[in-house]
């Protein structure tokens, strides 16, 4: 039997950003660009701005879905889990699978080294990811490109010009 396997390198941009103006900014400079599309997420806590605290948790985790689906421009996975150290997080995009991933009845990711476990085991380096973990316990909020080597550097560049 002969199988065909894909040998492309995929590789990771993790940025953050204080304010969500210039994270729509650099998805909208990421979506515009002629290429195949990225997988991209978010990963950001919840209250940061980006909702109202006197709404539900319900209606919180359904306007933040269809607000995430709305900038990205497409159907996305989309979960809301609590930590311990960073308080109540949302995850949307082609990570969410990995946070939201059930293990005895919680979410990986609002386990106590989730989100380092699951940045590490992508192959993101031990100093990036303490650097990104340290920006979301302040409040940013991380931006995650995945792509081919070639595309991500032609993203980097880009984003680059943004900062």
């Amino acid at each position: 039997m002969n199988t065909r396997v894909n040998n492309a390198a995929y590789n990771f941009i993790l940025r953050d950003y204080e304010h969500l103006k210039m994270l729509r900014k650099a998805i909208e400079i990421i979506l515009e660009e002629d290429m195949e599309r990225p997988q991209i997420s978010i990963l950001g806590q919840l209250g940061n701005n980006l909702v109202a605290i006197s709404k539900s948790e319900y209606d919180q985790e359904s306007e933040l879905k269809a607000y995430w689906n709305k900038v990205l421009k497409e159907k996305l996975n989309f979960g809301i889990f609590p930590h311990t150290e960073f308080g109540t997080l949302f995850i949307a995009g082609a990570l969410a699978s990995h946070f939201l991933f059930d293990i005895s009845g919680r979410p990986l990711g609002s386990m106590s080294a989730g989100p380092y476990g699951i940045l590490r085991g992508l192959g993101i380096t031990e100093d990036k990811v303490n650097f990104y973990l340290k920006a979301l316990k302040k409040g940013h909020l991380i931006l995650l490109v995945r792509h081919t080597f070639p595309q991500i550097q032609l993203i980097e560049e880009k984003l680059d010009k943004l900062s």
